[in-house]
């Protein structure tokens, strides 16, 4: 193996440097142990890394909705990966890390000490389990009006928790990478993010931080967990070259169903979060097998006890109401990631599998793989191990 604590800044500069490759780094949420299995599958495949980025709702001390902690899942990753002879490098980090970037603080109505006060504790977890990058994401602040922390707030907390990472990391060992801002942000104007990361990466400049290791500024250049997600080139050139300056690589989020995906391999773009619509992928492959190996009258009462299990998981108010009537079938797949690690869901496919003959585990796996496999095409990773191991 490469090296679970490979550089990211390493990779980045080495293929947009010395390499000139501009290939874009495929950072995955792990909604499930399925698209766990089909990252591993197709990164061994096609010779790629493995960058796992995992959301506070997904893991957590708590086990979040996929049951993972931040340990359980890092064990899971080295494990699936030893299974599929995965040799390359495997990056684990968390995304949107900071307080009230967890739906439990806003559904308790934290304070901020309260939401940092947990935040502070899973922050922990994950450094103490390993996990190399770490997003710091001070953007929110459910006190104010407008429920976006002022600038100054945002530079100092950003600053702040970076500098207790430290301290962590100092305490178990980890040297750590970070990625800063967030998409979800009120500030949307080149000079706003200018001014943010100039006095985020300052201000840490001044406490004698090495800032190279501030590795991703993120921007809102609009994209969306949508279909027919698509993104401008022009505005994707702007957001790039001001992270550029900065000496940042710009980090895309909500690159799902993303339908110009080459586009971010042109403007050094360095990584692609994306990971509800695997839920929907996931979704639609279920409702297949359904409605082509069950007759009529069966098929409908299991795709109405599929629906059902969506409905009662309490999470389809996120997207539109209660009702599965009133809901488009993508949010349906999209609000379905917060199912499938369930016992339920578990004991509903192994009812799908014994009613069709398929073996539904295999098939869902089988169709992520199709999915990532054109994600790692089209952001260049193709055999990218075998160019940073040289």
């Amino acid at each position: 193996m490469i090296g679970v604590f490979m550089s990211v800044r390493f990779i980045l500069d080495k293929i947009h440097g010395s390499l000139g490759l501009n290939s874009c780094l495929l950072c995955l949420s792990p909604i499930s142990k399925h698209v766990v299995s089909a990252y591993v599958k197709t990164a061994k495949e096609l010779n790629a890394p493995l960058y796992f980025n995992a959301s506070l709702n997904q893991v957590d001390r708590d086990g979040g909705y996929t049951g993972w902690t931040p340990s359980s899942f890092k064990t899971h990753v080295l494990q699936v990966a030893g299974e599929h002879g995965f040799k390359g490098p495997i990056i684990l980090q968390l995304d949107h890390g900071g307080p009230w970037l967890k739906d439990e603080h806003i559904a308790r109505n934290y304070s901020y000490s309260q939401a940092l006060d947990d935040f502070l504790k899973s922050l922990e977890a994950f450094i103490e389990a390993g996990f190399n990058v770490i997003h710091i994401d001070t953007t929110v602040d459910m006190e104010n009006e407008n429920g976006y922390a002022d600038l100054d707030k945002a530079v100092r907390r950003t600053i702040d928790l970076i500098l207790y990472s430290e301290e962590l990391a100092s305490k178990y060992g980890v040297r750590l990478e970070y990625e800063i801002g967030s998409d979800r942000w009120g500030y949307k104007p080149v000079e706003l993010l200018n001014e943010f990361a100039g006095r985020t990466l300052s201000g840490l400049r001044a406490r004698g931080f090495d800032t190279t290791r501030i590795v991703f500024g993120v921007a809102n250049v609009g994209t969306v967990v949508k279909p027919g997600n698509i993104v401008d080139p022009v505005v994707l050139k702007k957001y790039s070259d001001l992270m550029l300056k900065h000496n940042l690589y710009l980090k895309i989020h909500s690159g799902d169903y993303l339908e110009n995906t080459v586009e971010l391999t042109k403007h050094n773009v360095g990584g692609l979060n994306i990971g509800p619509m695997f839920a929907h992928v996931m979704y639609s492959a279920v409702k297949d097998v359904i409605r082509e190996k069950i007759e009529e009258k069966q098929a409908l009462e299991f795709l109405q006890e599929l629906n059902n299990l969506i409905a009662v998981s309490d999470k389809l108010s996120k997207y539109v109401g209660r009702k599965v009537s009133e809901v488009e079938e993508y949010k349906l797949g999209l609000a379905s990631r917060y199912i499938w690690s369930s016992t339920r869901a578990g004991d509903f496919l192994n009812k799908i599998s014994a009613n069709t003959g398929v073996n539904i585990e295999q098939y869902l796996i089988s169709r992520l793989c199709d999915v990532i496999r054109k994600y790692i095409a089209d952001l260049g990773l193709i055999n990218l191990n075998t160019y940073i191991a040289d």
